[in-house]
This record gives structure tokens, C-alpha cells and sequence, in this order.
């Protein structure tokens, strides 16, 4: 399928619907919106999906600009991510000496526009 076809059109109309109502959820502290196992399911789909687009070829940003992630977001994620598949930080940092596959740092800095301090 192509990035034109109605279906690839429609998914991410959709996705950029979902993004939008639940980071007003998490504006509103509407955290009830998605029962666990929802969010589970769809944490994880998302999850294998980047993972999918990272191991094809260069790995997307994983937020966008002014996503309003912060450090402590991605520290509780990531823990959250380990725990539940039973890693520990030593093993991620294993991974990462021997592979490159998701890391954002050299493709970055040839994607960056100059003067971009990140």
C-alpha cells in the first residue's frame, strides 16, 4: 500500500484523533477514559509498530515536537517497558553497544536543521 491509499489516509486521521482526545484527557485528568487492558492493547500495538519502523529503516522521532513529553514520561515508560518483559537497565545498555537499530542520535544529526539545539 502506498502513503496515498485511503486506508493508510484514514488510519492515521484516526490516530491523530486518538492523540488529540487523550492528551486532553490527560489535560481534564480524565485518566478513566481506557480501561487497563485497552491501554495495554494499544500501548503495545503502538510499541510493535515503531519497533516495526525502526528495524526497516531509520527509526522515526518517537514525539513529535511540542508533544509536551517530558523526562519523567519516559522514564516511567521505559521502566514500565522493561519490567514487563523482564529486562533490566544493564541488559538495555547491552543492546545498545551491540546495535544500532533505534538509535535516533547519528540519524538525527544528519536530519537537523543548523542552529537545532537538541
Amino acid at each position: 500500500m502506498s502513503s496515498s491509499d485511503p486506508s493508510n489516509r484514514d488510519t492515521a486521521e484516526l490516530a491523530v484523533e486518538l492523540s488529540s482526545r487523550l492528551a486532553d484527557a490527560v489535560d481534564r485528568a480524565a485518566l478513566d477514559i481506557l480501561p487497563d487492558d485497552v491501554l495495554g492493547q494499544l500501548y503495545g500495538t503502538l510499541t510493535r509498530f515503531y519497533a516495526a519502523r525502526a528495524l526497516s529503516g531509520p527509526a522515526p522521532r518517537p514525539f513529535a515536537r511540542n508533544s509536551g513529553i517530558t523526562a519523567t514520561d519516559v522514564m516511567i515508560n521505559c521502566t514500565a517497558q522493561l519490567d514487563s518483559v523482564g529486562l533490566n537497565v544493564f541488559e538495555l545498555g547491552q543492546w545498545q553497544a551491540w546495535t544500532r537499530i533505534g538509535d535516533l542520535r547519528a540519524d538525527y544529526a544528519a536530519r537537523m536543521p543548523k542552529g537545532d539545539a537538541r
